[in-house]
């Protein structure tokens, strides 16, 4: 019996450990689509991506790209190379304050003399 009770204390909080949440914001303009991922949420550390997929037919015609990203709690910016493919990858993480799931997420793209903005929100439940 005691076999038992210490195996299930050190098994429960370790179910705890495995629990890998995710939380997305997905938004598209003419010309883009974007993707914001928040992963393990509830944890105490947690990775934040921010994918961006040109929708055009030729990805080549973009060279470079200049991004910012701001929300509740969040932003950030930067300048990547399409190199042949149509996204980008922006990664980073932390352990501050999250933005609420029905927060929106404002982003601003800039290439060849244009830009676009979109706004990124969760899917409705």
């Amino acid at each position: 019996m005691k076999k038992i009770l210490v195996i299930l204390l050190i098994l429960v909080p370790l179910c705890g450990c495995l629990n890998n949440n995710s939380t997305s914001y997905t938004g598209e303009s003419k010309n883009w689509s974007a993707r914001y991922s928040i992963d393990n949420p509830k944890g105490e550390y947690h990775n934040n991506t921010l994918k961006i997929t040109y929708k055009g037919e030729n990805p080549k015609e973009v060279s470079v790209i200049k991004f910012k990203y701001e929300g509740p709690n969040i932003s950030g910016s930067g300048e990547q190379k399409l190199s042949g493919s149509d996204s980008v990858v922006s990664k980073s993480e932390g352990n501050g304050t999250l933005p609420l799931e029905d927060s929106k997420i404002n982003v601003t793209i800039e290439w060849n003399g244009k830009n676009e903005e979109l706004i990124l929100s969760t899917p409705s439940k």
